[in-house]
């Protein structure tokens, strides 16, 4: 499938009942086998501190959404129109300090009301980092539902034979505080994942100079957050949303190299 363009972001692509199906068996499995509980217990899973559970609603097949290097948008302009335009600007990197080149990452999550999505790759993608790792994915922010706060889930993937792939979750915590997390059933059996928290900044002037789930304003030293906001708040201003972005996370996933 042709990658997402900057004139046609997140394009509608329909998902099959047959691979609706399939994807609810295997993620029976994944629950029962590959995520159990007891595999932390045991210390099995969660070598690596942002290892994490992939959850019921994985969908195979999605969608490049990259519309340049290091780039990519997961939402529809209709839906960052509707919903809170928010920035993850991501570095990947292995347990050697070095970056990952060229790492791909296969992402999904519920919209700000969370809810997700299954008859169409509606805010599920993937995308590709760029030569030192670094990658931006523009979305909406992904809500709380039941006892979780937001969160994006992702598949990543860095240089076959030198990085071991990881099903990791990027948290979203009001306030940049990851108590929210302490309710969540997932962490009943495993330690909270405190790891996985992304550190946000709100952008007072997308809000009406009012506060933004109690996350600090972003500073004058942290230039490059500034950069980034603004280039994208450009490309949201020439595909017709009236809205900016709102917030912006930054977040480090560690691979574990061979």
């Amino acid at each position: 499938m042709a990658p997402s363009t900057m004139a046609n972001w997140a394009p509608y692509v329909g998902i099959s009942i047959f691979v609706r199906l399939f994807c609810a068996l295997r993620s029976t499995w994944v629950m029962i086998v590959v995520d159990n509980p007891i595999l932390w217990l045991c210390g099995w899973r969660g070598g690596n501190l942002l290892d994490d559970i992939e959850g019921p609603f994985y969908i195979l097949g999605s969608p490049s959404v990259q519309v340049s290097e290091g780039k990519g948008v997961l939402a529809s302009a209709d839906f960052l129109n509707k919903f809170d335009p928010f920035l993850f600007v991501l570095e990947v990197k292995d347990t050697k300090g070095d970056p990952v080149p060229y790492a791909k990452l296969d992402c999904w999550h519920a919209d700000t009301s969370g809810s997700y999505y299954f008859a169409s790759y509606t805010l599920r993608g993937k995308v590709t980092a760029d030569a030192q790792g670094h990658l931006e994915v523009l979305t909406v922010r992904p809500g709380d539902y039941a006892s979780r706060t937001g969160h994006l889930h992702i598949v990543v993937t860095g240089t076959e034979g030198k990085h071991k792939p990881m099903t990791t979750q990027a948290y979203v915590c009001p306030g940049n505080d990851p108590e929210r997390m302490s309710g969540d059933i997932s962490n009943h059996y495993r330690p909270r994942p405190d790891n996985g928290m992304v550190s946000c900044r709100a952008m007072p002037s997308a809000n009406g100079g009012k506060e933004y789930l109690k996350f600090p304003a972003l500073s004058a030293q942290e230039a490059d957050l500034a950069k980034s906001v603004g280039y994208w708040n450009g490309k949201l201003k020439d595909h017709g949303v009236e809205r900016e972005v709102m917030a912006v996370a930054r977040h480090t996933i560690t691979l574990t190299a061979f």
